[in-house]
């Protein structure tokens, strides 16, 4: 029974209980009216009274005047207007209605009120005239056998009235006493239910205490368990060689599940990940004590209180890295994220916020090294964070004023000997710092979010100044993991193509090993969608993942760009230029171009084009420049490809 269900049961039951009583006071009322009009209307009495008060004045007028008797003149009235109140009171009040059931009875009563006032006279003359008595008494006597019939008549009357009257009462009765055992059997029932009701309360009293400290869904403490245990400690710390800790921990590729496989997935990882801490983390190792808790979202802290050495706290920290990163099956899928940790150590009179705080600007720093890995807080940590938080702004006010521009560096088809394209690079004109170094701020775009909306400009914009390119020439835009998960990619390239009017097919994406990382069978589904718009879709950096050969598998790439890192060392290291062939060979049996990165001198031209390379990038055929700058033919370029 929910609470609410409850709480109407016992608005009802309290509702019957305000009816119950009103009608009871309505029975009162009724029960007392009964009685009053037993007690008031009593004809039969009344009649009475008037025949044995005629009876007694008949006899002192029969004893009036006789020797030895002591009835005089003063008695005889006495009766005589006692018996004129009885024959008042027969006039009036209730005996009426007695009197208007019977016109015989009408006439009995004016028959006696004459008599009387016939026979007042000679009362009057007791003393004077001796006959009077006896006249008086022939007046009277006719009418004995009336009044005693009209008496007896009142006394039926009455009765009948009377057993009514009782009747009703009776029935009034075993209603009130039926209500009042109603009222009886509501009010043990209402007991039992208030009794319900405190369990209930109780229960929920104790279930609101538990969700207040306890996280819903892993279980584990929460974050206010958490700030009140590390509180009392901070109060325990004492120059003794103790410390405390914590450390916060972040999932690596949470939101790539969540946005994958959706929230119920997200939800038993969560469960999986906490149960997984606990197996690793025990509740305390010798002197050291451990508290899991769960901030919320994809942050668990723990605290660490006796830590001796922060050896320790790199200890644990390193076990737990450890522990998140073996796979997780979850509704049969094998799940991989890892964790990066951050870890704060308290100094004496640090406040829990502090190192709360200490302990978040960790985990950036952890994230920031490439994440799977932990940091312990570091004073310049403050200053950089300022420094982070400060890019941030900066960007979404360049967002807005125009500061952002595209550079384009080319791509020599080293096989016809001409320039095939160009690839579209992201600057910044910081207004103070001039321009900022794609590595410093790209991340921080990814981070915050605003390479979507960038990425939609950054596509549109090639699309536009790439229409005005002689030829053939397409132009490559990279695309970060972070787009894909965007389900409005397709619809904005292909907005790009239509309002620029640039030819599919001279529109060149560039994508990572990390794209098809986040989910293999979305990923794959959106590049098909961009293959049937007519656009080639790029390998770039390729060898420097563990599962290269099954993502050519997987996806039929137009074309694969061999990462920087292998051409840079062929001259060195024999592995690399192997490499750089095998990659070529490949893509020659694929019937795929295969692009060399990095090309900066003329002896690594010929080794990519010794190795079978297709195309080459690099500074040995020019540095990035804005569109309003390029050259479109080799000449220009001051560096002609010579095919060997």
């Amino acid at each position: 029974m929910s609470l609410r269900t409850f709480k109407a049961i016992i608005a009802i039951v309290i509702g019957g209980f305000l009816i119950a009583g009103i009608y009871i006071s309505v029975l009162v009322v009724q029960r007392q009216g009964a009685l009053q009009q037993i007690s008031v209307y009593n004809p039969a009495w009344e009649a009475g009274q008037a025949a044995s008060e005629f009876i007694r004045l008949e006899h002192r007028l029969s004893e009036f005047g006789k020797p030895g008797t002591d009835v005089d003149k003063d008695e005889v009235d006495l009766r005589f207007d006692i018996l004129l109140g009885r024959a008042r009171m027969l006039n009036e009040g209730s005996f009426q209605d007695l009197l208007q059931r019977n016109p015989d009875h009408q006439a009995t009563l004016r028959a006696f009120q004459d008599t009387l006032a016939a026979a007042q006279p000679l009362i009057a003359e007791l003393d004077t005239n001796p006959a009077a008595a006896r006249q008086a008494l022939d007046l009277l006597r006719p009418l004995e056998g009336k009044l005693a019939q009209l008496a007896s008549v009142a006394h039926n009357h009455g009765a009948t009235l009377v057993q009514k009257d009782q009747e009703e009462l009776i029935r009034l009765h075993w209603a009130f006493s039926g209500i009042a055992a109603s009222l009886i059997l509501v009010g043990v029932v209402l007991i039992f239910l208030l009794d319900k009701h405190n369990r209930l309360l109780g229960r929920a009293h104790e279930e609101l205490h538990v969700l207040a400290h306890q996280d819903a869904l892993t279980g584990l403490p929460n974050r206010v368990v958490l700030r009140n245990e590390l509180e009392n400690a901070l109060v325990r710390l004492k120059a003794n060689g103790r410390m405390v800790s914590v450390s916060y921990l972040d999932l690596d590729h949470f939101k790539d599940v969540n946005d994958s496989f959706g929230h119920e997935t997200g939800d038993e990882l969560l469960k999986a990940v906490a149960e997984r801490l606990r197996a690793c983390i025990p509740a305390s190792e010798g002197s050291v004590r451990n508290l899991i808790s769960r901030f919320g979202g994809d942050e668990f802290a723990i605290l660490q209180t006796g830590i001796r050495r922060p050896e320790e706290c790199a200890a644990l920290a390193s076990r737990i890295v450890e522990a998140l990163r073996e796979p997780f099956s979850v509704n049969g899928q094998e799940l991989f994220i890892g964790t990066s940790i951050g870890i704060a150590l308290a100094q004496k009179n640090m406040t829990p916020s502090q190192i709360l705080k200490h302990a978040d600007m960790a985990l950036y720093h952890a994230k920031s090294d490439g994440r799977g890995t932990f940091r312990f807080f570091e004073p310049d940590m403050d200053e950089q964070l300022q420094a982070r938080r400060a890019l941030e702004v900066d960007l979404r006010k360049a967002m807005t004023s125009g500061e952002f521009e595209l550079f384009y560096q080319p791509q020599i088809n080293i096989q016809k000997n001409e320039i095939g394209g160009f690839e579209a690079l992201l600057r910044w004109h910081h207004p103070e710092r001039g321009l900022v170094p794609p590595a410093e701020f790209i991340p921080v775009i990814e981070d915050t979010g605003l390479i979507s909306p960038l990425g939609d400009w950054i596509i549109e914009k090639a699309c536009k100044e790439a229409a005005t390119w002689p030829g053939e020439m397409h132009v490559a835009v990279n695309l970060s993991p972070i787009q894909f998960r965007n389900r409005g990619l397709v619809q904005s390239v292909s907005n790009a193509l239509a309002s620029s009017g640039l030819s599919p097919h001279r529109l060149e994406l560039e994508i990572t090993e990390s794209v098809l990382l986040q989910d293999n069978e979305m990923t794959v589904s959106t590049l098909h969608q961009l293959r049937r718009l007519g656009v080639r879709i790029a390998m770039d950096d390729f060898g420097t993942g563990y599962s290269s050969l099954s993502y050519l598998r997987s996806f039929p790439f137009d074309k694969i760009k061999i990462d920087q890192s292998f051409v840079r060392e062929m001259s060195q290291r024999a592995d690399c230029l192997a490499i750089v062939q095998s990659v070529a060979n490949l893509g020659a049996s694929l019937g795929m171009p295969t692009v060399a990165e990095g090309i900066e001198t003329e002896d690594q031209l010929r080794q990519v084009q010794a190795a079978g390379c297709t195309d080459a990038q690099g500074y040995y055929f020019g540095r990035p420049k804005p569109a309003r700058e390029l050259v479109h033919t080799l000449d220009a370029l001051k560096h002609k490809v010579r095919v060997a």
